[in-house]
């Protein structure tokens, strides 16, 4: 029964990472006087510096523990160029996603704003999204959690469980914060139930297509950035690199962030695996 353990011991670290990694940020700002930014940049170096190190020491045992250690792990910088296929995949499916609901007329496209409104802005938020998000939840989540629960379970039933621990940590993080008098990181409602689930099945859906975990990093972090900046940046006073307004009341967004990114991430997931194992069985 290791592998519980090693499950429980990924959680953890994870779950503790987030909750330190904010945590660390709130007392950064009242003992400094820390921008926003500068705040988030400290909670996201905690959160990896935490996270990353004790996740890569698992997995050594985790190896131990199977007697298999590939030649090229999911996580080797030998795959890194996978990166670039999981941020080019998340971008040519937002820019279908808002060819389609232009065209539909749920959106109405005001302006483009050139880069010199928000790289700079982007730039810093990738940064942050990087080391606070996107690398230390996906080395633990599509990379430790599920290669244990791999190994133990069928590839379906290992995906959802993966899936339901993503889950599970912002929700854990939120309680704990508001217990020790914090302002939870997450509301936690149902269309974010939602977001998490079918964003959790398609990240590790992308690691199990190319084999790499860069890929659902890319995905990630492309994600994250295309929502901010260009989707759901209403209010927070983020420079914009598109200026829309949707006719139905918020349609256009959903179908854009979760319709086309997300759920179409999960098809073009699933359709390119089964092609190839139709490929591999009939060769």
């Amino acid at each position: 029964m290791k592998w519980i353990l090693f499950v429980l011991a990924g959680w953890l670290t994870l779950a503790g990472g987030l909750f330190l990694g904010s945590l660390s940020g709130d007392v950064a700002a009242q003992l400094f006087g820390l921008s926003r930014n500068a705040q988030l940049l400290v909670q996201g170096l905690v959160m990896s510096g935490l996270v990353v190190p004790i996740i890569l020491y698992l997995y050594q045992r985790v190896y131990r523990m199977t007697g298999i250690k590939p030649k090229t792990p999911v996580y080797s910088w030998k795959r890194l160029y996978h990166f670039i296929t999981g941020v080019l995949l998340a971008i040519a499916l937002a820019s279908l996603g808002f060819i389609i609901a232009s065209l539909q007329g749920w959106i109405v496209i005001e302006k483009w704003h050139t880069p010199d409104q928000w790289f700079a802005a982007l730039l810093i938020n990738i940064i942050i999204a990087f080391f606070y998000e996107a690398l230390p939840e996906e080395l633990a989540l599509r990379g430790l959690l599920y290669d244990v629960l791999r190994h133990r379970f069928v590839a379906w039933l290992a995906v959802l469980l993966q899936t339901m621990l993503f889950l599970s940590v912002p929700i854990a993080v939120s309680q704990i914060q508001a217990l020790v008098g914090l302002a939870p990181g997450n509301v936690i409602t149902m269309p974010y139930i939602i977001l998490i689930l079918c964003f959790g099945i398609c990240l590790q859906l992308l690691r199990l297509l190319t084999g790499s975990l860069w890929t659902s990093i890319g995905f990630h972090l492309a994600y994250l950035e295309i929502a901010r900046f260009a989707i759901w940046s209403y209010g927070n006073g983020a420079p914009r690199i598109i200026t829309y307004h949707d006719t139905v009341l918020g349609l256009g967004g959903v179908f854009i962030s979760i319709g086309m990114i997300v759920i179409g991430g999960i098809f073009v997931s699933l359709v390119t695996l089964g092609a190839k194992r139709f490929i591999v069985k009939t060769v």
